[in-house]
C-alpha cells in the first residue's frame, strides 16, 4: 500500500434506495494549496518514485535522485532548490553518507533538509548534519504537507536581526553564542567581537589598525600582534568556517565565505 496519496481528485459516496442509486462527489481529501516549490528527493527507486507523484500532482517540481546502497551517489542538482528530503530507509550511517554527499556537492546550500524515519531512528538523529526537521513512519497526509509548509515557510522567513547564519557558522547576537554545524563553540569576549565585526561587514577589508580600533578602543597600548593572536585563535576553533577569516597580505584581514 502507498503510504502516501496525494492523487484523489474526489472521493465518491454511492447510495443504495432501492433502484434508485445516488452518486455524490465529495470535496479533496486533501485540498492542493501547498507554494509551488523545487523539493530534491533522495530516496530509493519504488519509494522515490511514487513520493515524487504524489508531491508533483500537489504543485512541486522534484528532482529524485537514487539512493542505491552505501556508494556511488549520483550527481546532485546544485541550483535551485527550494527543499531537500531523504529517506534513508532507516540507516543512520547511510543518512550521514547521503547528507555528506548533498554538503559536498552543494556547499553553499541553505534549504531546509526534512528527514524521513520511523521512530527508533528518529531518537537517534544527529542535527548538527543540518537537519531542520523529521517526520515519521506511518505518517498522516495533513501531518505531511504541514511539515512541508513549515521547511518551506521557515526558508521563506530568515532568522531575525539578531542571527547571523553563513554556511554552517551561526552568531546570536542576543545570546553572545556561536555555533558551528550546531555545536557551541568557546569564544572570548574579543574573540567574540572581532568575529562579529568581521562577519557584519563581509568582504570588507580591515587593517590592523582599524580592528584593533574597534574592538579594543582607541586607548589600547597593545601591539598589533594582539590581532593576529586573535585571528590564528579564531580560525582553530571555527575549524572548516575559520577559513572564511582570509588574510589580505600587506593590509590586514577580511571575512570572505565561499
Amino acid at each position: 500500500m502507498r503510504p502516501l496519496i496525494f492523487g484523489f481528485l474526489f472521493s465518491v459516496l454511492i447510495l443504495h434506495t432501492g433502484a434508485l442509486k445516488c452518486v455524490i462527489s465529495v470535496p479533496p481529501l486533501f485540498p492542493i494549496s501547498s507554494p509551488m516549490a523545487t523539493i530534491l528527493l533522495l530516496a530509493d527507486e519504488a519509494y522515490g518514485a511514487r513520493l515524487k507523484s504524489d508531491l508533483e500532482y500537489i504543485g512541486h517540481q522534484v528532482e529524485h535522485v537514487i539512493l542505491r546502497g552505501r556508494s556511488n551517489l549520483p550527481p546532485i542538482p546544485t541550483n535551485g532548490i527550494d527543499l531537500t528530503i531523504i529517506d534513508p530507509e532507516s540507516s543512520l550511517d547511510r543518512l550521514a553518507q547521503a547528507i555528506a554527499h548533498l554538503q559536498q556537492q552543494r556547499p553553499a546550500n541553505d534549504s531546509s533538509l526534512l528527514v524521513i524515519t520511523d521512530e527508533m531512528t528518529a531518537l537517534n538523529l544527529d542535527f548538527s548534519l543540518g537537519i531542520s526537521d523529521f517526520i515519521i513512519k506511518p505518517y498522516s497526509l495533513r501531518e505531511f504537507e504541514a511539515r512541508l509548509r513549515l521547511a518551506l515557510w521557515n526558508d521563506d522567513h530568515p532568522p531575525d536581526d539578531h542571527t547571523l547564519k553563513i554556511d554552517d557558522l551561526v552568531i546570536n547576537m542576543a545570546r553572545y553564542e556561536v555555533r558551528v554545524k550546531g555545536s557551541v563553540v568557546e569564544l572570548t569576549l574579543k574573540e567574540y567581537e572581532l568575529l562579529k565585526h568581521l562577519v557584519t561587514h563581509e568582504t570588507r577589508v580591515f587593517t590592523r589598525s582599524d580592528l584593533l580600533d574597534s574592538i579594543w578602543g582607541y586607548d589600547y597600548y597593545g601591539g598589533m600582534r594582539t590581532v593576529d593572536v586573535h585571528i590564528r585563535r579564531l580560525r582553530s576553533k571555527l575549524g572548516e568556517s575559520g577559513k572564511a577569516i582570509t588574510t589580505v597580505r600587506g593590509v590586514g584581514y577580511k571575512f570572505d565565505p565561499p
